[in-house]
């Protein structure tokens, strides 16, 4: 199965989570720093995915960076959050789906690994 369809995506984020909420090193970052509500923030994370995967207009609007910005000032991310969290994303893509739109998830989510912790570990330059 690929990542072409709503239903895909919400399968992915939720299996997705479920192993990264397992992570001893990442479950409190989430439960605990950011203090997600799963409730809310599992269709936000579709709706990032819908947009980035299927071009759905409107369905994610939020500033990412921001967000991660916050949880790093609460509790600074270390380079481990972000191997742990890009091998979690990858373990649950090459698990359950395979395609395009899989291939492309992958190239995203290293993209995005790439560009925070630049952004957040790397001092910027004025």
């Amino acid at each position: 199965m690929d990542l072409d369809t709503p239903e895909a995506i919400h399968q992915f984020v939720h299996a997705f989570y479920g192993r990264l909420l397992q992570d001893p090193v990442m479950a409190p970052v989430f439960l605990e720093t950011a203090g997600i509500d799963l409730d809310h923030h599992l269709p936000t994370i579709e709706a990032y995915w819908r947009k980035m995967l299927l071009g759905e207009r409107g369905a994610y609007t939020r500033n990412m960076v921001a967000k991660h910005e916050a949880v790093h000032a609460k509790q600074p991310l270390e380079p481990e959050h972000f191997e742990r969290w890009g091998d979690h994303f990858h373990a649950t893509l090459n698990e359950r789906f395979d395609g395009p739109y899989a291939d492309r998830a992958h190239r995203i989510a290293d993209r995005i690994l790439t560009n925070l912790r630049a952004w957040l570990l790397e001092p910027q330059e004025a």
